[in-house]
């Protein structure tokens, strides 16, 4: 989701001529799989694992915020309410991805249902979101990393929500067997290079 995660990816495979780095969206489920099939040498993803067949490495921690286009009147605002969601059209990440589980999960803690919001829209895509959301068909919830361009550009606006606190970790992880055991490392120094 995060462009600095990207960017680092690219980097590190820039400067690394006999590395080789094949980009895949999924979720954590599926990512998971192909890691325990060996189709995959390791994934990123949000929040923490419990699974002890893989190790994990803390990239960076992220938190999930607001998101609207600029000229919203929320936009203007410095953080918003769970109500004022409720009135919104929002457009989020599909159920079973790290966001989506994370901003459900927010809310049943307080009682809340998903089915009390406007959910117009279910997408696998964040890129397609942030588009979907600077066109003012909606509004969501993502990670703040995967907005800073777009924020920093004036093309979208991110506030805190009211009573959600919704930080979380991103995570390399991989299995015990990683061939490659100073790959994480390598990835994790490129990774705070850029950022």
């Amino acid at each position: 989701e995060s462009n600095h995660i990207s960017e680092a990816l690219a980097k590190y495979a820039s400067d690394n001529q006999d590395v080789k780095i094949k980009l895949i969206t999924d979720t954590q489920a599926n990512l998971k799989k192909k890691l325990k099939n060996y189709e995959l040498d390791l994934a990123i993803i949000d929040g923490s694992v419990t699974d002890t067949s893989f190790e994990t490495r803390l990239l960076d921690t992220d938190r999930l915020v607001f998101v609207t286009d600029v000229s919203h009147p929320l936009a203007e605002k410095s953080s918003v309410t769970l109500d004022e969601i409720r009135k919104e059209k929002l457009i989020l990440r599909l159920p079973g991805s790290g966001t989506a589980n994370m901003f459900i999960a927010a809310l049943e803690a307080r009682d809340i249902s998903i089915e009390a919001y406007n959910v117009i829209l279910e997408v696998d895509n964040v890129a397609t979101i942030k588009d979907l959301v600077m066109q003012k068909y909606g509004v969501s919830v993502l990670a703040e990393s995967a907005c800073l361009d777009e924020i920093m550009k004036n093309r979208l606006a991110a506030l805190p929500i009211d009573q959600l606190q919704m930080r979380r970790e991103i995570n390399i992880i991989y299995t015990k067997n990683l061939q490659y055991m100073d790959f994480p490392d390598e990835i994790i120094r490129t990774y705070n290079d850029v950022r």
